[in-house]
């Protein structure tokens, strides 16, 4: 019987050891053509999207040239002129098209400028692309970013064209889409092009192969390119990576030496396993199973769910992003213990346990972590969705009374959950940000389930220290409102005040704005802080007839549907109008979502508010935008004042944004201006308004009357200094 016993533990050793070096060549190969594969993918990632920010760029140039006022004068007052000076010196000398053409709604090619001599403008658009253009274009609205775009085989090249209608900006209201023209652009997806896209994705060969040719058949799965009639004429190919292979070639003959070696350790280990008997006795297999396994609900308990997350199939199925952990912490067994006993509360756990386990699915594993603390294991090829159903059941399964002792007992329960992202994380892992979820779920008093994001471990927990504390520095009235001083450059007259939000906390210290602010919009605070902020500010404007008040605006407070309202109502109950109001924002607001945007800021300038585009330039900023939302005053940001005086394109940078407000008929304020050279030349390239601390720190209203006095003997001084140097120089 020993004999036999041994021979099969012999045999069963052997063949695992076959397994093993078998699952190990074959995973070796398996993960070289995952790899591969994988490379292939993101290849084509790269590639497709490569194409669409061609695609997007090509809109752009539609979008910014038909959305154009004057350009839209040229056309109907057929100002050759300036069609030759503003659209064909953009193909001529930016090449940054290879066609632009306006199409008349007859049909007709008005104007076309054509890069190089290969193609014409009768060839690229003749009459059955213009029909194309037209289907293309059918239900395109009249505003801006409308662009459309499709492909076209011209003479067996490949060409990218956006279509947009060339619109009188300040009346597209009021027109009538089949009467406009259309604006065409075209870039040629050359040789060159496709080969500079390819390098940027270390891809040597990226090329089109055109419909109907022979070499076509062996891409079958290449991306296609579709034209403007809805034909695929072409597709995008390239040769794949295959870094895979390249691994492989590397480590295969360490991993076969290796592999050897193992075979004649197990080998040898194998024939001497002959001379070990293993005997488990029943009390030994009950002691194994009760270590595991909890006492009073027969749940797995932490050992046994450690245990069985370790394994290798939760592993693997963590890796294979199929695996997912509940965490949850149990709320009201204290009222039980103390009102009938510690028994009643184990009473308790077990009835809880039996109904959470009924909300489960069959296959999930339940385990009783610690006093109050369980935990679910499930895994599956649905288990995002298996598991956020069964996250919010457990939620669900709560909302019923438990009776115990013929009493009866409410206890709620805080559920954060984690899914393996088929990233390599292990277990321990997906256990882990399951609790910080469960935790967030319980700090935040959430009602429903929470899902595990990155974000929750970015300084969570000074994130909340910081929200407690700006609590009660709200209903305290800690904060404070400081001000800072904008002043006319001729003659450092001061004309208005920016408010600006500080906060010395008792337990903190003194917070910056750019660490409370975040948070105070993450949370809702923010409405809060905004309310009392135009209030403090209302008070203190009526301290100082004729300043004009600059408030910061939140997006968050914009896209409060009564903000307008609200803001409106508190200006004028304090007896002031919206004139004296100067609301800035950041182009932030304007990025997320330009038409709710157009349209909230349009009813601002309706009430009667100044608008003010705050820190241009140093994001997404654009004369699109300037065009578009009717702001009155351009705040350039510090960072190119800082460097005026220092280098000429510092300088060149200045004097183009000061042309650039003239131009729009916007007024210019130069933000962190901080020693008198650099007032000098903002006064050289006639900035109209200057800020900062040259003029004046950012300081508490009490101390604003004092510093416009001291603001009017400085700007004597100044303009004192400034007559005798002139002076001087004659």
């Amino acid at each position: 019987m020993n004999k036999g016993i041994t021979s099969r533990i012999t045999l069963n050793l052997i063949a695992g050891i076959v397994i093993t070096v078998v699952t190990v060549v074959v995973a070796i190969f398996w993960m070289a053509a995952r790899q591969n594969d994988q490379a292939a993918k993101s290849t084509e990632t790269m590639v497709v999207g490569g194409v669409e920010a061609m695609v997007r760029r090509v809109n752009g140039l539609a979008n910014d040239y038909a959305w154009w006022q004057d350009f839209y004068d040229a056309y109907v007052t057929r100002d050759d002129e300036w069609m030759r000076t503003n659209i064909e010196s953009s193909v001529a000398e930016t090449e940054i098209a290879d066609i632009m053409a306006v199409v008349s709604p007859a049909g007709d090619i008005d104007y076309a400028y054509v890069l190089g001599d290969e193609l014409t403008a009768d060839k690229i658009l003749p009459p059955t692309v213009i029909q194309g253009i037209d289907k293309l274009a059918e239900g395109m609205p009249i505003e801006n970013f409308a662009a459309r775009s499709a492909f076209l085989d011209v003479d067996g090249t490949i060409m990218l064209i956006a279509v947009s209608r060339v619109t009188p900006v300040y009346e597209e209201d009021k027109q009538d889409p089949a009467k406009l023209p259309f604006f065409v652009v075209g870039i040629t997806l050359n040789e060159d092009a496709l080969l500079d896209l390819g390098r940027s994705f270390l891809i040597d060969d990226l090329h089109i192969e055109l419909a109907g040719d022979p070499n076509q058949a062996a891409f079958p799965d290449a991306p296609p390119i579709v034209d403007i009639f809805g034909n695929t004429i072409g597709h995008f190919v390239w040769t794949p990576p295959t870094p895979g292979y390249a691994v492989l070639r590397n480590v295969l003959l360490p991993i076969t030496i290796a592999l050897a070696l193992f075979c004649v350790v197990a080998f040898t280990t194998a024939f001497r396993a002959r001379r070990i008997a293993i005997a488990l006795s029943d009390s030994e297999k009950e002691a194994v199973i009760a270590a595991r396994t909890d006492s009073m609900t027969a749940l797995m308990n932490r050992t046994g769910f450690t245990e069985l997350l370790e394994s290798s199939a939760y592993e693997q199925a963590c890796a294979n992003g199929k695996l997912a952990i509940i965490y949850m912490d149990i709320n009201g067994f204290k009222a039980v213990n103390d009102s009938i006993g510690h028994h009643g509360g184990d009473e308790l756990v077990k009835a809880l346990a039996r109904r959470v386990t009924g909300a489960l699915p069959d296959d999930a594993t339940f385990a009783r972590i610690g006093g109050d603390e369980f935990a679910v294991a499930i895994t599956g090829d649905s288990v995002r969705e298996t598991t956020a159903s069964a996250a919010a059941d457990v939620v669900g399964c709560l909302d019923q009374p438990f009776t115990v002792h013929g009493f009866e007992f409410h206890v709620s329960v805080a559920v954060g959950y984690a899914v393996a992202g088929g990233t390599g994380l292990t277990s321990s892992e997906i256990v882990r940000r399951a609790d910080i979820a469960m935790y967030h779920a319980k700090n935040g008093a959430e009602r429903e389930a929470v899902l595990y994001n990155s974000t929750m471990e970015t300084g969570a927990l000074e994130k909340k220290q910081i929200e407690t504390s700006l609590r009660r520095a709200i209903d305290l009235g800690d904060l404070q409102v400081f001000y800072q001083p904008v002043v006319r450059a001729s003659d450092l007259a001061v004309v208005g005040m920016e408010a600006l939000l500080r906060w010395t906390s008792k337990e903190l210290g003194t917070v910056s704005p750019a660490t409370f602010i975040p948070v105070a919009e993450e949370t809702g605070l923010i409405h809060d802080i905004g309310r009392f902020v135009v209030d403090r500010v209302c008070k203190d404007a009526s301290n100082w007839p004729g300043m004009k008040m600059a408030i910061n605006l939140s997006p968050v407070q914009l896209r409060d549907p009564d903000f307008a309202t609200g803001l409106l109502e508190a200006v004028r109950s304090h007896g002031l109008e919206p004139s004296r109001f100067e609301l800035e924002l950041t182009e932030g607001i304007l990025v997320n979502n330009p038409t709710i945007a157009k349209r909230k800021l349009a009813k601002l300038k309706e009430m009667g508010f100044t608008l003010s585009l705050d820190d241009f330039g140093t994001g997404f900023s654009s004369i699109g935008y300037l065009r578009q939302f009717p702001f009155d005053i351009l705040k350039v940001d510090r960072s190119f004042v800082r460097d005026i005086g220092l280098n000429a394109t510092a300088n060149a940078l200045i004097q183009s944004l000061v042309s650039l407000g003239d131009a729009m008929n916007l007024s210019v304020i130069a933000e962190g201006i901080e020693n008198e050279d650099q007032l000098k030349l903002l006064r050289l390239v006639q900035c109209e308004y200057v800020q900062g601390y040259l003029i004046s720190r950012p300081i508490p209203g009490e101390q604003i009357t004092d510093l416009l006095e001291k603001a009017g003997e400085q700007r004597r001084l100044v303009l004192g200094a400034r007559d005798d140097r002139e002076a001087v120089a004659r």
